[in-house]
């Protein structure tokens, strides 16, 4: 069964205010519970990040607070807060290294 979870259902709420940054953590927190949707917001401390990985799904990155670093093969971009990029399914990828910041991440499992 396709759910989602741990978001208001009383008032409106910034999704970035659920989580918070700890510093020498990455901070991870399920919206949904699904065989073919991820949905995950996380937080990362000041140099905190996930090595290269590969998602078997289309991967949707949106900056909720801060400035995150997101590499893809030889390229570096700076999300910075509101931006957004997806990553084609099975491209390899990393993201983090600098300041604390938050993300929504979304993956579609093919």
């Amino acid at each position: 069964m396709d759910t989602l979870r741990n978001l208001p259902t009383d008032a409106p709420a910034n999704l970035a205010s659920l989580i918070d940054i700890r510093e020498g953590r990455v901070v991870s927190m399920s919206l949904s519970k699904s065989d073919t949707c991820q949905i995950m917001l996380m937080a990362f401390g000041s140099g905190e990040s996930v090595s290269e990985e590969i998602y078997f799904g289309d991967t949707l990155y949106t900056v909720l607070e801060g400035e995150m670093p997101l590499f893809i093969g030889n390229a570096k971009y700076l999300l910075k807060t509101g931006d957004s990029l997806m990553i084609p399914s099975g491209t390899s990828h990393a993201i983090g290294g600098a300041g604390g910041f938050k993300l929504l991440q979304m993956t579609l499992q093919k």
